[in-house]
């Protein structure tokens, strides 16, 4: 059998229709996301709505973000470098591996990032757990993860400006690419990534190293291998080694053994994790009327209220669904969320009167059975609400009809009591020691069966 083509042409000559169709889909949802703010960043209705926050964990309802997160990304920068290098090392992945095992690989590391992200939360910082995060870049570092085993002999490109003068090197794949995950680890455990989540990174590089034997095709990786055979022999020859030599293996092992040494910490030390933050679960049924006679709105919603409770409790993150929303603004507006004079009691609460709220006035109407931690922190609350419902356009409010809520509120977590998130934690990372494990198996067995471009 000949080939009228080079191998690496060979190897990238295929359309790489999953990596085309996951940039597209990528740019398309920033796209919408970032519509508000003329495409320049996300909005923050969007970035609330479908960021990961390892605190709604504990409320299977919010899972979908694990999915939504690596859809979304926080401004024009962060979108044009994660596609660019997307393109670059997803279509060579792509093609060594075919479009539906590339797909595994990359869900596989996009999940894994937000494993490690989790799992390395008391490293992190305990505000961590409330903070969102969003971008491909786990599930992009996995790509890379499989492409430093595939192709570590492969040639890269590099420019950057140094005082407004452009400077460009070239190296190998292998040297480039355990440089940035050395990068990863290292902003990691010194704190300077900058609001980045650098260990979802790290995560996302080992899970794609890990997944990389289970998702090939036997097959396709043999006739690649064999189209390379040749130039891996002459390197051997000639440099005793191929791809991934002996120093950047101990490099890369070195690494990961750092990064594992972090999981340990984490699931030793997760049983005194202090979160300074509360989650309460809301459930409403509500119905909604407009003035003028035009029909009542009914609906039921639930959602997750995160508050930080390191002093007088605020918002931790914004509330995505309306009703709660309005629910939690006249609650607060009353004084009944935090009330220090009633901490560790049970209350009946019955209050009519109008409250401030966006700088209007609105009727609120409420009774409940509430009960306060010894904070004096809303625990647990039953009751209806009924109040005048703001219409808000370009920052102006008025008021627009009036709403009728009944209401449930039940605690999820909360800083005093902490076990839930620590089990989970603890739990998460164990699974990121397998995966480290894993993955030094590959670097140190597999390697040399798995590299296709010496």
């Amino acid at each position: 059998m000949t080939f009228p083509y080079p191998a690496e042409e060979v190897i990238l000559r295929a359309k790489p229709k999953v990596t085309i169709a996951l940039v597209l889909i990528n740019v398309a949802v920033y796209a919408l996301t970032s519509l508000d703010y003329s495409f320049l960043q996300i909005s923050e209705q969007w970035l609330w709505w479908g960021a990961f926050i390892p605190a709604y964990l504990s409320n299977w309802r919010q899972a979908y973000r694990i999915l939504t997160s690596m859809f979304l990304h926080a401004n024009i920068v962060h979108i044009f470098f994660n596609m660019l290098f997307l393109y670059n090392f997803g279509r060579q992945v792509e093609a060594a591996l075919g479009g539906k095992r590339y797909l595994l690989l990359y869900f596989g590391s996009g999940l894994a990032a937000e494993v490690f992200h989790t799992a390395f939360i008391p490293i992190e910082g305990p505000l961590s757990v409330v903070t969102p995060a969003i971008g491909a870049s786990g599930a992009i570092s996995g790509v890379l993860g499989a492409y430093l085993l595939l192709f570590p002999g492969s040639r890269l490109s590099m420019c950057f400006f140094y005082l407004f003068f452009p400077i460009c090197i070239t190296t190998s794949a292998a040297a480039y690419l355990v440089f940035w995950f050395a990068m990863q680890v290292l902003q990691g455990y010194a704190g300077a990534s900058a609001g980045v989540a650098v260990f979802a990174h790290a995560g996302g590089f080992l899970g794609g190293m890990a997944l990389l034997p289970y998702v090939l095709d036997k097959h396709r990786h043999r006739l690649l291998r064999s189209l390379t055979a040749s130039r891996r022999a002459l390197k051997y020859l000639f440099l005793g080694h191929a791809g991934l030599g002996p120093l950047g293996k101990l490099v890369l092992i070195a690494l990961i053994a750092a990064t594992a040494a972090g999981g340990v910490y984490s699931a030793f030390y997760s049983h005194v994790l202090e979160v300074p933050i509360k989650v309460l679960a809301f459930k409403v049924e509500y119905r909604t009327c407009e003035p003028g006679g035009a029909p009542c709105v009914d609906g039921y919603d639930e959602d997750v209220v995160i508050l930080r409770v390191d002093g007088e409790p605020q918002l931790a993150t914004q509330i995505t669904t309306s009703s709660v929303r309005i629910l939690y603004n006249r609650l607060s507006a009353i004084g009944a969320i935090y009330h220090r004079a009633y901490a560790g009691t049970g209350k009946v609460i019955e209050w009519s009167g109008a409250r401030k709220v966006m700088g209007i006035d609105v009727a609120i109407d409420v009774k409940m059975d509430v009960v306060y931690d010894k904070y004096g922190v809303i625990e647990q609350a039953k009751g209806a609400l009924r109040t005048d419902v703001l219409v808000c356009a370009a920052n102006i409010c008025r008021v627009g009809g009036t709403g009728t809520y009944t209401f449930e509120v039940n605690p999820l977590y909360s800083h005093r009591r902490s076990e839930t998130l620590s089990s989970l934690v603890t739990l998460l990372a164990v699974a990121s020691l397998l995966t480290c494990a894993i993955s030094i198996d590959n670097v140190v067995r597999k390697s040399h069966e798995l590299e296709i471009i010496a």
